[in-house]
């Protein structure tokens, strides 16, 4: 089950006892109050969204709660700090399945609650859960098409399943102003080198590269995290290349992100190949990421290991997908 928590408190995110994603409930996901139109049209069926009351003005509630219950393919409940709620059993009237008042966000939202709220739903909603359960989930799951770890068997031509990673280097512009571009295109040719050791150390291919990054493809296999782990290696031994290997006379900033998706494999890009895929990663990369951080779309991590998601913050929304940023370490902030 999903969990979205909308609220505009910081340290409600304090009080979801929620780390690592189970076969129960996903990790929650935080956004403002005043995305929740935006956003439930993204949410899929069976989610359970809450709604924090703190710091929202009396007369804004009943027209929130008013626009969660005629969701019927999703359910809600209510965090009340403050006790604004004067009826809470009209409130369940109205379809809410859970409510937390100030005393029991002290205790925190633990897996153990969340399961009794499920309970209750299987007790008392059976019918609208059985619905939800049987319909198709809006997924591009099915269209999986894996192309194996081998190489040799990806033929061009055809269609296959990568995981997409992007990468480029910050603050390309001035760049461009502060070196000659002799030196600009040597200390460049060093930075795709480091890249490309990188990621063939995980099977990774670069398949489009300009002057400051490009795309590298992953073949998908849904039992290996390489991309995910080629990531972390890129973000963790930076700081060795800026020392050992870089001919940048600073420390560099790069962004990354990785989603998965189908294109039509050509060895050589010639430019001419149209997806979906491509248009997401670049737009993720060039238009949402901020300098220095590393992204991932939420297809991804549902084929990692549960331990990475540990490593990973809530970033929202962004094209329909939600988008999840790394933990950065000490080290590269």
């Amino acid at each position: 089950m999903d969990i979205i928590v909308f609220s505009n408190a910081r340290k409600i995110r304090d009080c979801f006892k929620i780390y690592r994603k189970s076969s129960n409930f996903s990790v929650p996901l935080f956004l403002p109050v005043e995305e929740i139109n935006k956003s439930i049209k993204q949410v899929r069926s069976g989610a359970l969204i809450y709604i924090d009351l703190y710091g929202l003005d009396e007369k804004e509630i009943p027209r929130y709660l008013r626009h969660l219950s005629k969701k019927e393919d999703i359910f809600y409940g209510v965090l009340d700090f403050d006790g604004k709620i004067k009826d809470v059993t009209e409130l369940f009237h109205n379809g809410a399945v859970d409510y937390v008042s100030r005393l029991s966000l002290g205790a925190g939202i633990t897996p153990k609650r969340l399961s009794r709220v499920l309970q209750y739903l299987q007790a008392s909603r059976y019918e609208t859960l059985k619905s939800i359960e049987e319909k198709p989930r809006d997924t591009i799951q099915k269209d999986y098409r894996p192309s194996g770890n081998d190489w040799k068997e990806i033929k061009s031509g055809k269609e296959y399943t990568f995981y997409l990673m992007f990468i480029e280097l910050d603050d390309s512009e001035e760049m461009e102003k502060k070196y000659g571009r002799k030196n600009l295109t040597v200390a460049l040719s060093s930075f795709k080198k480091y890249v490309e050791e990188s990621v063939n150390s995980f099977n990774g291919r670069v398949w489009i590269w300009s002057r400051f990054g490009g795309l590298i493809l992953f073949p998908f296999n849904e039992d290996e995290f390489a991309p995910l782990e080629c990531g972390f290696r890129l973000i963790l031994f930076k700081p060795l290349y800026d020392i050992e290997e870089s001919l940048f006379p600073h420390f560099l900033s790069f962004r990354m992100a990785i989603h998965i998706g189908n294109i039509i494999y050509s060895k050589i890009n010639t430019g001419n190949i149209i997806s979906d895929s491509l248009n997401t990663i670049f737009h993720l990369g060039q238009q949402f990421a901020e300098p220095g951080n590393f992204y991932v779309t939420e297809d991804v991590l549902q084929f990692a290991h549960s331990a990475f998601m540990d490593f990973f913050l809530d970033s929202g929304f962004y094209e329909d997908r939600k988008i999840l940023r790394m933990r950065l370490p000490l080290h590269t902030q």
